[in-house]
């Protein structure tokens, strides 16, 4: 079974078989909660198992780098601190993840992996295995589509499942995730061409849902040559709340800060939680300066790190999946989600070209 395969199996067949393994195994994966949300969490059974969600609200790069993540504890009796490393990461499998997170895990490999590697992340990544769910009807906030974050990916994944109703189609996406389906032991069917030609018409119908419009090219343009105006961002800042929502909720931010705690007068933990680069503290240097103490900055720079050409050429894209959820996340009124702030930019772009017109029209 090669990575890139395609498989046809019947959907309750797969799901009883993952069930199975699941008793010795953590699966995460969509529940319906008693109050009609949808969230992602361990599955003690499949009975709440649900395959009507788009996303969970709060976005999985949770289960890699928690809000709020033991890095060790120490204490601080006798001539030398001695300190105990958190607890080991037992694997798990995450089913059911829609592209865009998918997406956004690849994003987050790269910022780990940097100049120092992260090992408090990579001993989830690694225990973690992916079965991805391509969407079949977005949520009318989603734009996946302008961000290449979906609705169905050619990898990234470790499985990926197409729902036909009655059946999934199955790529291969890894070595872990062939290993995965081997344990499952189902009765595979090797997938037809009609089989991707179905897949193919249901992406499509996916992508013609789509309402959000996100003319990242353009706003890429204008934010890497500094032809957005000053009186612009100062707008933008006037009207964030600076309450660091979108950034919470983005499978592409990764900004996290770290303290210590002490439990008594001998014992504490350090530990690291999540932090938003839209708080008036998230600058604020020892000295006591504040490099963007005002609001117009830290928008201005959020938005210099989702689309400036500097960054897409460090990462290998915009820092956005088109999941949406900052477009409901969004205290302002949805002007400051990263669909409508592209759209400000394509729109005063415009003017600023027609005003240059008239002018040279006048002389």
């Amino acid at each position: 079974m090669p990575t890139g395969a395609k498989f046809v199996v019947e959907k309750q067949a797969f799901l009883k078989s993952l069930e199975s393994i699941g008793k010795k195994n953590t699966v995460i994966g969509p529940v319906l909660m008693d109050d009609g949300e949808v969230t992602f969490e361990p599955l003690k059974s499949f009975k709440k198992l649900t395959f009507d969600y788009v996303n969970d609200f709060d976005p999985l790069k949770r289960f890699l780098t928690p809000a709020k993540e033991n890095l060790f504890t120490f204490n601080l009796e006798g001539r030398k601190p001695r300190l105990k490393a958190a607890d080991d990461v037992k694997p798990f499998i995450l089913f059911g993840v829609r592209s865009c997170d998918v997406q956004g895990f690849a994003h987050m490999d790269g910022f780990f992996s940097g100049a120092y590697s992260d090992d408090y992340y990579w001993r989830r990544r690694n225990n973690m295995t992916i079965i991805s769910m391509a969407c079949n009807k977005p949520l009318p906030t989603c734009f996946c589509i302008c961000c290449n974050g979906g609705p169905w990916l050619e990898s990234g994944f470790d499985l990926q499942l197409t729902d036909f109703g009655d059946r999934f189609l199955i790529d291969v996406g890894s070595n872990k995730g062939k290993k995965l389906l081997d344990s499952l032991k189902l009765k595979l069917v090797k997938a037809k061409p009609e089989d991707e030609e179905n897949r193919k018409k249901l992406m499509q119908a996916c992508d013609e849902q789509m309402q959000p419009t996100a003319y990242l090219a353009k706003a890429c343009i204008m934010i890497t040559n500094n032809r957005v105006r000053e009186e612009l961002w100062q707008e933008m800042g006037d009207e964030c709340f600076s309450c660091g929502g979108c950034t919470h909720v983005c499978p592409c931010c990764t900004c996290f800060d770290v303290q210590d705690c002490m439990i008594d007068d001998k014992n504490g933990v350090r530990f690291r939680c999540w932090d938003s680069c839209q708080y008036a503290g998230f600058t604020h240097e020892a000295s006591g300066h504040n490099p963007r103490v005002k609001a117009k900055e830290r928008v201005k720079r959020r938005f210099y790190h989702k689309l400036s050409y500097a960054y897409i050429k460090q990462d290998g894209h915009p820092g956005c999946v088109g999941c949406g959820r900052c477009i409901t996340v969004c205290q302002a009124f949805n002007l400051l989600d990263i669909s409508a702030v592209v759209k400000r930019l394509r729109r005063d772009g415009a003017i600023e070209v027609e005003t240059v017109e008239q002018r040279e029209a006048a002389k």
